[in-house]
């Protein structure tokens, strides 16, 4: 077995302070369990945080120009719990809360979303990394992670600033959440197991990217592309599709663009509270598939909401959005006649700008296993395959205890106590999910695997103090609960520990020598972080 015992090790890392990492955070705070994370040695790392490259606490949230698909008492129920209180009572009569609590049953802009994280988020970070034993180092990156049955070796950069940190470190509970990404690779797969493909002159664009820009930047960016005419060509059919749909249209207005292309695998689903809202507006669902059998509403966890659910209605009532004299055509790629596939056929060789609005993967460091081999992550449609705390699992069907995954492009599937549709296949994000449900299962998963390794420190540091104390004839009680509760926390021996080791030991002069005579001889996994 590979000795670990020269790296500095920490009970838990979290890697990634945006949306995911935060509340994560957050649901430690609020459970009274952050006392017990920092007790093992807690490290919060971010690339981001430095002078030059902004807040923590909201990732990229704060830079969409669009709104968000939650009404604002949504995120302020994130901030409410008495734990919270006083932490975050600095906060009263900032404009970041107060705007949102002025309305709080609108739907807001998500740059005021992200005003409000990172506010928050700074009041958590400062009253967490003021405990003892917990650090938190900005400007330093995951760039690769060894996993080693449990254990993960982790190799970091870091800014010139803070260069003198210490570039490998490892631990048995890593929350990585570094954010999510579109990869336009991924938009010609998908495309291509349909039949489809973007034609030559095409230029993939992210719809993340888009979305980040102002009208005038768009339209600088996009008209170029046009000048020989062909078709502006959005792929996707959720929230960030129509959203796209509604950003394009604003900034292309009055331009020579007057339609722009949708192209949608599954039928555009809306949300509704329940069956009189969805049938008072007209819309037909399946009541066995699109209804969440708990809340009753209509596509809960699929369906458009709010200005991307206004916009929905509006296309597909008249086929446009009227406030920018845009029309919009809507072409289902998805299972029906040969006659869709022949049409998207045609818009996409029609089309040199194609925007890829279907989804989110993971933004990971190089995984590789104990011999250095790559480790790829299983997917499934919308994100990773996760179990409900997060543990991702490998293309072999390897479930990787001890790593933690459930941020943008990872998700989770959906909780049964929430509920769903059936007619929902994907994974569930989002900042409240990440501040309650979505978080909670891997701390208490955490906490458990820390429980253990305390345990079995515990019984180990007591075998081998019996071992001296029958060498030295004496009393094995004696004196023996003081270094087992100081080793409880820091050891981990292997169970194979042999006669010989254990021999060895009994001659040491002491029983911290002893211990690193067997450490030496075994391994010894320490616990403790050690310089």
């Amino acid at each position: 077995m590979k000795d670990l015992s020269r790296i500095t090790g920490y009970g838990c890392i979290v890697a990634g302070v945006g949306p995911a990492g935060m509340g994560f955070l957050f649901n430690a705070l609020k459970t009274g369990q952050i006392t017990t994370l920092a007790r093992h040695g807690l490290l919060i790392l971010d690339a981001g945080g430095t002078h030059a490259s902004g807040k923590l606490g909201a990732g990229r949230l704060g830079e969409y120009r669009i709104t968000a698909n939650s009404v604002g008492d949504v995120f302020l129920d994130c901030l409410r719990d008495p734990a919270l209180a006083d932490v975050l009572a600095p906060l009263e009569g900032e404009p970041c809360l107060e705007r949102i609590r002025a309305d709080p049953y609108s739907s807001p802009r998500l740059d005021e979303i992200g005003e409000l994280l990172e506010a928050a988020s700074a009041l958590v970070l400062a009253h967490i990394t003021a405990l003892p034993g917990v650090e938190m180092w900005c400007g330093t990156s995951l760039d690769t992670l060894q996993y080693l049955d449990g254990t993960s070796i982790l190799t970091l950069s870091h800014e010139p600033e803070v260069a003198q940190r210490k570039s490998r470190l490892r631990t048995e509970n890593l929350v990585l959440n570094l954010g999510g990404q579109q990869c336009p690779e991924r938009l010609t797969q998908s495309l291509n197991r349909q039949g489809l493909t973007p034609s030559r002159r095409a230029r993939i664009y992210s719809g993340d990217e888009l979305l980040r820009m102002p009208p005038g930047q768009l339209r600088s960016l996009l008209l170029p592309r046009l000048r020989r005419g062909g078709r502006v060509c959005v792929v996707g059919g959720s929230h960030s599709a129509f959203s796209m749909l509604d950003v394009l249209a604003d900034a292309l207005r009055n331009t020579r663009v007057k339609e722009i292309t949708l192209l949608h695998r599954s039928p555009i689903r809306l949300f509704f509270e329940n069956a009189e809202e969805a049938r008072a507006a007209g819309y037909h669902y399946d009541a066995e598939r699109d209804v969440c059998p708990i809340s009753g509403r209509i596509n809960r966890s699929g369906g458009l909401r709010y200005r991307a659910l206004a916009i929905g209605q509006e296309i597909l009532a008249t086929g446009r959005i009227e406030e920018c004299a845009m029309d919009i055509q809507l072409v289902q790629t998805g299972p029906g006649s040969a006659q869709r596939l022949e049409l998207a056929s045609e818009v996409l060789a029609d089309a040199p700008i194609v925007v890829q609005c279907n989804g989110y993967q993971p933004i990971l460091p190089t995984i590789s296993d104990a011999h250095h081999q790559p480790i790829t992550l299983r997917e499934v449609n919308g994100g990773l395959d996760s179990d409900a705390n997060g543990n991702p699992c490998d293309i072999h069907g390897q479930r990787l205890a001890g790593l933690y995954m459930f941020g943008l492009g990872a998700g989770l599937a959906v909780d049964p106590t929430l509920g769903s549709e059936a007619s929902f296949d994907g994974r569930i994000y989002g900042v409240w999910q990440f501040h309650n449900h979505a978080s909670l299962p891997a701390l208490h998963a955490i906490i458990a695997r820390n429980a253990s390794d305390d345990a079995l420190g515990s019984d180990t540091a007591h075998s081998v103090g019996q071992v001296i104390a029958s060498d030295r004839g004496m009393a094995s009680g004696s004196g023996m609960t003081s270094v087992s509760d100081k080793t409880s926390a820091n050891s981990v021996v292997s169970e194979k520990a042999s006669a010989e080791s254990l021999a060895q030991a009994s001659d040491a002069e002491d029983f911290s020598s002893a211990l690193k005579v067997l450490s030496d001889s075994l391994g010894l996994q320490q616990k403790s972080r050690m310089a």
